[in-house]
């Protein structure tokens, strides 16, 4: 493993001990088993070490997700429905989500959801494309509505950035459903799936 990589698993490790919030950069080094200074040759603060950490977790999520959807011989509603599915079931170490969401690390958590947006939009865009290809959608500009698509789902429901109720939140699903089955055209019904799921666990 190469020294970078060693560094970022170092920042993992230590926050997974519940003493990521407060470590140094020294206590890194002193982890990853490394000198101060290379860390520095790699990263300019302990942030960006978090950064490339918060980068590799959902980029790993994300390119899971993609290969699942790829190799699946199915309609874009179907995919899109998969998608959700596959997303959801993947579990990110709660450490890291309690490190986003303390109150001091409020930028490192806006350029989290920006990565995980800007990771998954072409995937949900490409699902859009196909939706037209298929006949199932009307869609002028599915990349520019694939990011309104998921802006809703990376903001509005961020549990470190809005406290809605079970009741509220399903309310909200359900409008959105209604909503991008109006802009794309798609049958009635046929995104209930983005709040189907929500609704049995309340």
């Amino acid at each position: 493993m190469d020294k970078r990589n060693l560094i970022i698993e170092a920042m993992y490790k230590l926050l997974k001990e519940d003493k990521g919030a407060f470590c140094s950069v020294s206590e890194i080094a002193k982890e990853a088993g490394i000198g101060k200074g290379s860390i520095y040759y790699y990263f300019k603060s302990k942030d960006e070490i978090f950064d490339a950490l918060v980068e590799h977790v959902y980029y790993e999520k994300i390119r899971h997700c993609k290969e699942v959807i790829s190799c699946s011989h199915i309609n874009a509603l179907e995919k899109l429905q998969l998608l959700f599915s596959v997303y959801g079931q993947y579990i990110i170490d709660p450490s890291i989500d309690s490190y986003l969401h303390l109150q001091q690390n409020a930028a490192i958590h806006q350029k989290s959801l920006a990565q995980i947006h800007n990771l998954l939009s072409p995937i949900v865009a490409e699902i859009f494309n196909n939706g037209v290809n298929e006949n199932l959608f009307i869609c002028e500009s599915p990349q520019e509505t694939a990011e309104l698509f998921l802006s809703s789902f990376c903001f509005l429901f961020d549990p470190g950035i809005f406290s809605w109720s079970d009741n509220q939140i399903l309310k909200k699903l359900k409008a959105l459903a209604d909503l991008f089955e109006s802009g794309l055209s798609a049958p009635k019904g046929s995104l209930q799936f983005l709040y189907q799921s929500f609704q049995k666990q309340i």
